[in-house]
């Protein structure tokens, strides 16, 4: 189980005093979708560090509690973290129960499938429009989305222009290559019009990058902070070019712009939630030296799904007409080669989010890992 050292207990229990402890542990609760997940996870930590009641939806709970144990040993959670067996994004209604008497939503629950599938944009939209159905059967006016940088950025721009949160992903379709850019982009168009037309409620995005970091379970270390996984095991790691960003400054956006959501200037507002660095042109290939740095003496041998002197050969090939398309189409051509940047000026002085160092994030993060015996590190 994740140690209280990695979560910063003391980072949180303090401030969270000062902000008001008892009020928001007097407040209706808040439903965290998808939140035994990997970011959801993390949120529903944040939220009772903060003394919010939490409704935590989890789907098979009842008959796999394992899924849920590492949300039931989160500090405070034996008083405040209601557990419900449900939350099925699939399933109209399946929401419901977690939704009822909740006084807001974060919205974390989501399918991550890369490709050119229109089922993933289905997917996606359609299980947005039901967690939304929940929302107004409850009668629940604040809403927190997680969206995705993937919702942002395009690649019909110059190649140093800097995205914010005034960019929309209008480049990307299923004959592109690019079907999760499109599914995030219409399902967070879709929640800002759902709540646009009324004055009482209120919505929020939150646009992260790549999401790494700590783990609590050996299921997170599929998620996202599979890039870390790889870095161990010295496996392929995608190198498409990325920004990356700590899961727990992630958890912080989401709570902050819960609370941003109560002035009525916040409503319709997303929010880029990515560190400080650069964009890595390699991706996660380029986190394998930063390891090697934070673990001297230890061996990660990352490797480049894609090698580049492969990908000179096949991108010229892939705009042969007809039958370029076979060989790479133009979302993999484009975007494994363009280095896209991101601004997160507004998460930090709007929402107040001081983001970790890639060091302190693949550090703890690969430590999480290794501690709880997913993975060992090489000599």
């Amino acid at each position: 189980m994740l140690s209280l050292r990695v979560y910063d207990t003391a980072r949180y229990l303090i401030p969270a005093l000062r902000r008001g402890f008892s009020d928001a542990a007097h407040s209706a609760p808040v439903a965290v979708t998808g939140s035994s997940g990997y970011i959801g996870s993390f949120v529903v930590a944040e939220l009772l560090s903060r003394g919010y009641n939490v409704h935590a939806p989890v789907r098979g709970s009842s008959k796999k509690p394992a899924k849920v144990a590492h949300l039931q040993n989160l500090p405070g959670a034996s008083e405040r973290l209601k557990i419900f067996d449900g939350g099925d994004l699939t399933l109209d209604g399946s929401f419901d129960s977690a939704f009822d008497s909740a006084g807001a939503v974060i919205h974390t629950a989501a399918e991550v499938v890369l490709g050119k599938s229109q089922s993933i944009i289905t997917a996606s939209v359609e299980g947005t429009n039901n967690v939304l159905k929940s929302v107004d059967k409850a009668g629940i006016n604040l809403f927190v989305q997680t969206s995705s940088v993937a919702a942002i950025q395009k690649y019909n721009v110059p190649e140093n222009h800097i995205f914010t949160e005034a960019d929309w992903n209008d480049w990307s379709s299923v004959e592109k290559g690019d079907a999760y850019g499109v599914a995030k982009t219409q399902a967070e168009q879709m929640v800002h019009a759902h709540f646009a037309a009324d004055e009482k409620r209120s919505s929020i995005a939150v646009n992260p990058g790549v999401v790494i970091g700590p783990v609590f379970t050996k299921a997170h270390t599929k998620a996202s902070a599979l890039f870390l996984r790889e870095c161990i095991f010295g496996n392929k790691v995608m190198n498409f070019p990325c920004t990356f960003v700590d899961v727990r400054d992630v958890a912080i956006g989401h709570v902050n712009a819960l609370e941003k959501l109560k002035l009525p200037e916040y409503k319709g507002r997303r929010f880029v939630l990515v560190n400080d660095e650069k964009c890595m042109i390699q991706g996660g290939v380029e986190l394998g030296p930063v390891a090697a740095r934070l673990f001297p003496g230890h061996k990660f041998d990352v490797r480049p799904l894609y090698p580049e002197p492969i990908m000179k050969i096949l991108r010229p090939l892939s705009q042969i007409p007809l039958i370029g398309g076979n060989i790479m189409d133009e979302y993999q051509r484009v975007g494994q080669s363009t280095p896209v940047h991101f601004s997160n000026k507004a998460a930090r002085e709007e929402l107040g989010v001081d983001f970790r160092s890639l060091d302190t994030t693949v550090k703890e993060g690969i430590e999480s890992i290794v501690d709880q015996g997913f993975a060992k590190l090489k000599k």
